[in-house]
């Protein structure tokens, strides 16, 4: 049994049957390259550093909130263990100093991973010294 065989009075076939909808027109697409996981990194922070020029800014105050922490940490802790991090907030720091004048996107992009495996590691750091000191 098919869709033609059944009989109704609202159809557009001949004889009130079901006719099935014509069929779709094929759409040429133009296929570009195949962008890998690099292309789309760069894309993203590219377009995220060109949207908000104010951001570089944001993030150096947040590393010198970071390192004026450990600071205030050594005095409160009465122990030189918090500044361990500090030289790796300063190298994020200077990767995101980098990162405010560069052009391309390759570049844009190493100097950015340096600062964001920079401020992880430090992150990290701070983790193991609370452990050590408790």
């Amino acid at each position: 049994m098919t869709a033609d065989s059944f009989p109704g009075t609202g159809g557009t076939a001949p004889g009130g049957g079901v006719q099935a909808p014509p069929a779709p027109a094929t759409v040429a697409v133009a296929v570009g390259p195949v962008l890998g996981f690099r292309e789309l990194s760069e894309r993203v922070i590219a377009s995220v550093f060109d949207r908000y020029p104010w951001l570089n800014r944001v993030l150096m105050g947040v590393l010198a909130v970071f390192t004026g922490t450990c600071v205030v940490a050594v005095v409160a802790r009465l122990s030189p263990l918090p500044l361990i991090p500090v030289p790796l907030f300063l190298v994020a720091g200077y990767g995101l100093w980098q990162a405010r004048g560069v052009t391309e996107r390759r570049q844009l992009v190493n100097w950015v991973l340096l600062f964001a495996l920079a401020t992880m590691v430090g992150f990290w750091l701070i983790s193991v010294v609370g452990r050590w000191v408790e």
